[in-house]
């Protein structure tokens, strides 16, 4: 009888183990900061070439994040923008006169183009590396007028 006497003693450390390391993680993720959270209100823009059009999304976190821009489509993955709010801003040649970043991780497209269609990829992370992504698709529609 003594084997499983010894038996459940060690399942109810076990399993008060599991519940102190679980409290102790909730512990330490209250104690370094809030959630970080990522809107997208609108995931799908339609448009026609020429138009400025605005991706626009919200974040929170604590402290100032690192926002970041991709746009993908089936020529490939280009980096459009990254920016820290208050602090730095890079911008890629190929977008430099072509986009507007803002403080509350929104981008704007100037003059769109066909070749903008696609997805465009944000990502927000904080001071503590939590990372969350978004994405918005982006339809252009119309021929691109060309001037004499």
């Amino acid at each position: 009888m003594r084997p499983l006497t010894c038996l459940q003693a060690c399942r109810q450390s076990v399993q008060l183990g599991i519940v102190t390391l679980c409290l102790m993680a909730r512990w330490t993720f209250q104690v370094q900061g809030e959630e970080v959270s990522l809107h997208i209100p609108q995931p799908n823009v339609n448009t026609t070439v020429e138009q400025n059009i605005l991706l626009s999304v919200a974040y929170t976190c604590e402290g100032t994040p690192i926002i970041m821009w991709k746009h993908t489509s089936p020529r490939g993955t280009t980096k459009i923008a990254e920016w820290k709010p208050g602090s730095y801003t890079n911008i890629s040649s190929g977008f430099k006169d072509r986009v507007n970043v803002y403080e509350n991780g929104s981008l704007q497209l100037l003059k769109v183009d066909l070749r903008d269609s696609g997805y465009y990829l944000v990502t927000v992370r904080d001071k503590f590396g939590i990372t969350i992504y978004g994405t918005i698709l982006l339809n252009v529609y119309g021929m691109k007028v060309i001037r004499k």
